[in-house]
């Protein structure tokens, strides 16, 4: 087990240097290199996966500086194993898909690298047992996101997007090295197992680790896209869409997520699981709504990412583990399809990602529909999808909780039901009714089976099967079972509106979607659609705030040392002088120079005739 540990740490960064090495010498070389690492990292995890028996432990050091060590020890248990075959799994499907989705771009090794690198740090993190090896990991797939995001950095807008996103998850992650710095003086250990142990026992002082939980949740925060950091997520689209299924669906999204429910006991023991199911049910809310009014397909799903990585979020606020981390893991599965579903699209629509020129599509893309619309089913949580039965424990968990039930666990609500209203509105507008661009609509042109749909089926079939298997998955991730608390009337209830937003759906986005421009039209439904368009105006305000007063400040103060102390200290210096020769020249004359000029002469005359006395 250690050898094949060690092979999943050292492969991906290995690969990434070979596939840009090889790719060098013929473009090809760097796909095919990158497949066959993408393979066999999922092939590994599925031998450490089968013959798991207890936790892999395996305690290593940095380095030592005479008592000051800095650990950096592996830890695999099933938690960790689940991630790893997220990572790994869904990382090789993204590599096979990128075949044809990345095949006349003409830096295919700088991509694959990239990729390899982005999906090592991940294996990294979730792979650690204290939070030092977990930071590097989690800093790695930063400095990866940043490099893929503006992969296309000849372009205005793929470059801007990648600085947004590395200030953005920095900025959150400052809150974690912070943490990091006070847990190792207080507790005196990075061990997450360690310090869940100590929290609940009562060792840690519960005010300090409150703190600490918030800081880590900040940087959580940043990482998977919440309120109020989530602006980065949205810019994110401007990277290739294969980028996108591999950020937003397997693997840096979750690691904020990932972190918060390995130190779940941590977080209870501190009250701080509130502060989340708080911060997850706002954004649940603002993700839905925004989504239901995007233009491009990529920002739907964006939206949705953000919304329900938020209802994952919930589930953990509101106690349960089972509950948070199996929809996280389903999640991860729909959204990859979601994602490299949008991007079979664009590939066949020659990249256009206006939602309003598509339509119809489903004559010419009839697979490619279908395997998108189980994607849709399961966001929506249609059963027996996997979707289903994780958004429903979330909800009945947030309202069968007393700290959760009320306001927080009504945007939840409200939240899970707009999955099925802009998942609908969303493959309806590519897929259904007339073509609106015609002269697109005759370009469209069929996608390969091997490269493209075969690895979307495969994730369909998967987010299908894992509805049957949902107890499995929860007692991987959490050690318990999923249990969903009764609340009378939640399931028909859920259904039947389910079924009145379908409806919905197919009457103003598909039968009479002039009816939806006239009323989209009106003033109120304006203001009201440009607030959703843009996030609520989020991303506005942190900007404004940014430049006013913080940007501002410093330069303010700026300007003002260097004009009252180094410009002053600078130009006082003249009237200080002449200040002190004034002052001077009141103690002295004319004479007072010639008197001591005389003396002084006198002086010398008489040292000489002394010396030429001596000397005689």
């Amino acid at each position: 087990m250690n050898t094949l540990t060690t092979f999943l740490l050292l492969a991906p960064f290995l690969g990434a240097v070979a596939a840009y090495l090889l790719g060098r010498r013929r473009t090809q070389w760097a796909f095919w290199t990158a497949e066959i690492v993408g393979a066999t990292l999922f092939v590994a995890t599925l031998l450490i996966f089968f013959g798991y028996e207890r936790p892999i432990d395996i305690p290593m050091q940095w380095f030592r500086f005479g008592d000051f060590a800095v650990p950096f020890g592996l830890y695999i248990d099933k938690l960790s194993l689940v991630m790893l075959l997220i990572a790994t799994g869904l990382g090789f499907l993204d590599i096979h898909f990128a075949h044809d989705y990345m095949a006349e771009d003409p830096h295919q090794p700088r991509y694959y690298a990239k990729v390899l690198f982005f999906i090592g740090g991940m294996i990294l993190l979730v792979s650690a047992k204290e939070l030092v090896p977990l930071f590097v990991g989690w800093e790695f797939m930063g400095l990866a996101s940043y490099l893929l995001i503006s992969f296309w950095h000849q372009k205005k807008d793929p470059a801007d997007a990648g600085v947004s996103a590395f200030l953005f998850t920095r900025f959150g992650d400052i809150f974690l090295f912070a943490a990091i710095g006070a847990l190792y003086y207080v507790a005196g250990s990075l061990d997450m197992v360690q310090l869940n142990a100590m929290a609940a026992s009562g060792a840690l002082d519960k005010d300090f680790i409150f703190v600490v939980s918030v800081f880590i949740f900040v940087a959580a925060i940043g990482k998977s896209g919440q309120f109020p950091l989530f602006p980065w997520l949205m810019r994110a689209m401007e990277g290739p869409t294969t980028v996108s299924a591999l950020i937003h669906g397997a693997t840096m999204v979750n690691s904020g997520i990932y972190i918060v429910a390995r130190l779940f006991d941590f977080y209870a023991a501190a009250d701080a699981l509130i502060v989340v199911a708080s911060v997850g049910a706002l954004s649940a809310f603002i993700g839905a709504t925004s989504a239901l009014v995007q233009r491009e397909m990529k920002k739907v799903l964006a939206y949705s990412t953000m919304s329900h990585l938020s209802i994952a979020f919930v589930g953990l606020g509101a106690g349960s583990l089972a509950a948070g981390m199996t929809h996280l893991v389903n999640h991860a599965v729909f959204k990859a399809l979601l994602f490299l579903s949008a991007g079979a699209v664009m590939l066949a629509a020659h990249h256009v990602k206006d939602l309003w020129r598509l339509g119809g599509l489903g004559r010419k893309l009839t697979g490619l529909a279908l395997v998108m619309g189980m994607g849709v089913l399961s966001l929506a949580g249609i059963p027996p999808f996997s979707g289903f039965h994780s958004k429903d424990a979330v909800i009945a968990q947030a309202l069968n909780n007393p700290q959760t039930a009320g306001i927080l666990a009504l945007m939840v609500l409200v939240a899970g039901l707009l999955s099925m209203a802009y998942g609908g509105r969303l493959w309806a507008l590519i897929f259904a009714g007339e073509p609106r661009d015609k002269e697109l609509y005759r370009e469209v042109k069929p996608v390969s089976f091997l490269w493209i749909l075969l690895p979307l089926a495969i994730m369909a079939v998967a987010t299908l099967l894992m509805g049957f298997f949902q107890e499995s998955i929860a007692e991987a991730v959490s050690g318990m079972g999923l249990t969903i608390p009764h609340v009378p009337g939640l399931l028909p209830f859920m259904l039947v509106t389910i079924a009145i937003l379908a409806w919905l759906v197919w009457f103003y986005y598909v039968k009479r979607l002039d009816l939806t421009e006239k009323i989209a039209a009106q003033p109120l439904m304006q203001v009201i659609h440009k607030v959703l368009f843009n996030g609520y105006f989020i991303e506005y305000l942190i900007l404004w705030f940014s430049k006013n007063f913080v940007v501002q400040s410093l330069a303010r103060s700026v300007n003002w040392s260097d004009r009252k102390l180094v410009d002053g200290a600078v130009n006082g210096t003249v009237p200080f002088s002449r200040k002190v020769s004034a002052l001077l020249g009141r103690t002295t004359t004319r004479l007072s120079g010639e008197n001591a000029g005389a003396m002084a002469l006198g002086l010398l005359l008489l040292l000489a005739a002394l010396m030429a006395g001596g000397a005689a």
